[in-house]
Formats: structure tokens, C-alpha cells, sequence
């Protein structure tokens, strides 16, 4: 029988609660908090205060990664924020978290004292983040984009039952090569895949969240000839590209009247302007589908997306519907006969295995 690694429960194995010795830090060196938050003094003397509070209570050292995530980082969801082969860490409700590892969500030993303390919880990560959460907010958006993360958190009354939490991070970079050792695809169809990029078919990957999309669309990535020159637009750092020519450019989205906004829609209009072979949309959501099709329709031949989709059948009507919602006047048929000449592959995933390829010309 395997053993999930995630069904220990390390901090009462060591017979320490790590919430409440961070507490009780927090409240007896509030000082020290606020001067390392403020870069007044250096993250060495911030571990030497605390190893220190630990020593006094006879507590191990080893305990300080866990009081500093406690502080300043996610708490007991750390463990899955920093394992690299989970995507999704999911909490539904003070007992009840989930990760998702290669596809496989499995429930883990894990769990908040109380509605009370995952609310603070929920509150203290969106706030680090940048974000506002209250009874009038009762949804948040936010990314993390030091860690990578996207993290969507919702209070009641919007949440039913208890507050909720979805953390997703990309997986790490992956190879074609591994990805078929991982059971995504036999060796036949990497051939294939290898050829596409290799011969300039524009792709669209579909699927449900969390199928595989990214991931394979950055090993595609890294498959494209060197002296190719490309644009990979993300709403967050998902993909980072080992090719030396591809630039990547990021969403930025903000409150702050101040502050100029920068949609999927204005980074893939403005690629039309740049020196590019292809162009890559970590996530067609809207719009800016019909800048991506216009650029390849007029050259930029071996692009990619990805794009949330039921079935590869799905993909043709959403896409079209998509480039419908951008200031064109073109008709249907137009934009039919636009797509028709451009996309040449729609990939179809479903819980990290590709279930379909569909060769369009």
C-alpha cells in the first residue's frame, strides 16, 4: 500500500504548536517584525531573534523554516507551495484541504483549528498579496508573483458554507521527454508534437483547469528552433522559457487609479508591432483572441495558446466567440474564414493525458 508523504502531520509529531508559538512571537517581538518588514534589520537577525524565543521555550532550531512561514509566508499550506510537483492546493473548508499532484487530487492530513482562524488566514494572504478581502469583498484575486502563485479566496456570503481557498502554481519545467515518462503521451505522439513546432503549426491547447495545458504548452515552447524570435504573454510567471529569444511579458491589473492597466488584449495587440516569429498567450480568456488568429493570419505562423474547453470539438465555437467580443467589424463568416486559415491543431487534455489531437489542415 503507498503512503501519501502529506498524511503526517509533522508539527504534532513534534509535539509543537506552531501557530501559537508564532503568535506569541508576533506579540512579544513586534518590533522585531515591523523593523524586518520595513528593511531595518537584515533576515540573519531576524532568524537570530527567533531562534532565540525558540531556544528560551526549548524548542529546536529546526523549527525556525516553520515559525518564518508561519510569519511572513503560507503557513501550514507551505509544504504544498513548496513542492514542486503540486499545482493545487485547494481548502473547502477548516478540515477539509486537498492537493493536486500530476492531475491526482488526494485529501490531506491537514486542517485549521477553526472557521475563525482559516478566515484570518484567508484574510492575512490576500492582504500580503496585495489584495482586500471584508464582508463587502467577499472575493479575491490575487498573485504572488515572488512564489508564482494565483490564489483565488472567497468569504461568505459568497462561499455557502465556510470560507475557501484555491492556491495554483505552475508545475515545474518540463521536457517533452518527461512528459511522456510521466504517462501524458507515448513516444509516438512526441514525435509528433516535435514535428508540429518544427513545422510552424499554430496550436491551441484545450482543456478543464488544471489538465496539463500549461505544462505541456511550455515544453512545446521549448522545442522551437533557436534563431526563432517570440512573445510569451501570462497573466502570471507559469511558463519560463529556456530559449534565449523569447521575451515574456505579464499582465498587470490594478486598483490604483494611478496605475496604467496592461490586459492580455493590450500585450497581444501591441505584439503586432515587434519583431516576432510566433506568440505565445499563456491563457486565451477574451478579446484577445482576434489579435492572436489576425497575427497569425497575416505571419506569425507556429503560435500557441491555451484556452479552457470541454472537448476539442468545443474549441472552434469558443475561439470564435472570443474573437466576436474584440472591435471588429467582421462578420461570422469573416472570422470563420480568418480562424479557418490559422489554427491548425487543437490538443485536447484531461487530467494530464492527452486525449485527443485534432488536425485541422
Amino acid at each position: 500500500m503507498l503512503i501519501n508523504p502529506y498524511e503526517v502531520d509533522l508539527d504534532k509529531a513534534q509535539d509543537v504548536d506552531i501557530k501559537e508559538i508564532s503568535d506569541k512571537f508576533t506579540y512579544e517581538k513586534s518590533k522585531v517584525i515591523n523593523d524586518y518588514s520595513s528593511n531595518r534589520i537584515s533576515e540573519s537577525a531576524l532568524d537570530n531573534e527567533i531562534i532565540a524565543f525558540l531556544a528560551e521555550r526549548k524548542i529546536s532550531s529546526e523549527k525556525l523554516k516553520d515559525v518564518k512561514d508561519m510569519l511572513f509566508g503560507y503557513g501550514i499550506l507551505q509544504p504544498y507551495i513548496d513542492d514542486p510537483d503540486i499545482t493545487d492546493t485547494l481548502v473547502n473548508d477548516p478540515e477539509t484541504i486537498f492537493i493536486k499532484k500530476y492531475g491526482n487530487k488526494m485529501k490531506v492530513n491537514k486542517s485549521f483549528k477553526s472557521e475563525q482562524e482559516l478566515l484570518k488566514y484567508c484574510q492575512k494572504i490576500v492582504a500580503m498579496n496585495g489584495g482586500t478581502i471584508n464582508q463587502n469583498q467577499a472575493q479575491a484575486v490575487v498573485t504572488d508573483r515572488l512564489r508564482n502563485l494565483r490564489i483565488v479566496v472567497s468569504l461568505p456570503p459568497i462561499a455557502a458554507k465556510s470560507p475557501t481557498i484555491c492556491i495554483r502554481k505552475p508545475s515545474a519545467s518540463q521536457s517533452l521527454l518527461n512528459l511522456e515518462k510521466s504517462g501524458m503521451f507515448d513516444g509516438n505522439t512526441r514525435e509528433r508534437l516535435k514535428q508540429m513546432v518544427k513545422n510552424y503549426k499554430t496550436i491551441i491547447i484545450a482543456g478543464k483547469g488544471g489538465s496539463g495545458k500549461t505544462t505541456l504548452m511550455g515544453a512545446l515552447i521549448n522545442e522551437i528552433p533557436l534563431n526563432d524570435r517570440a512573445l510569451l504573454i501570462q497573466e502570471t510567471m507559469e511558463i519560463v522559457p529556456k530559449h534565449p529569444d523569447i521575451i515574456t511579458q505579464l499582465v498587470r491589473i490594478s486598483d490604483n487609479p494611478e496605475v496604467k492597466n496592461y490586459t492580455l488584449f493590450d500585450l497581444t495587440r501591441a505584439a503586432l508591432l515587434q519583431s516576432l516569429d510566433r506568440i505565445f498567450i499563456g491563457e486565451m480568456k477574451d478579446k484577445e483572441a482576434f489579435d492572436f488568429f489576425n497575427a497569425v493570419y497575416t505571419g506569425h505562423k507556429g503560435s500557441m495558446a491555451t484556452i479552457h474547453a470541454n472537448s476539442a470539438d468545443e474549441v472552434i465555437n469558443r475561439l470564435l466567440y472570443l474573437m466576436s467580443r474584440a472591435d471588429s467589424d467582421m462578420k461570422e463568416d469573416t472570422l470563420r474564414e480568418m480562424l479557418e486559415n490559422s489554427l491548425d491543431v487543437v490538443i485536447f487534455l484531461e487530467k494530464y493525458k492527452i486525449k485527443e489531437i485534432k488536425e485541422l489542415r
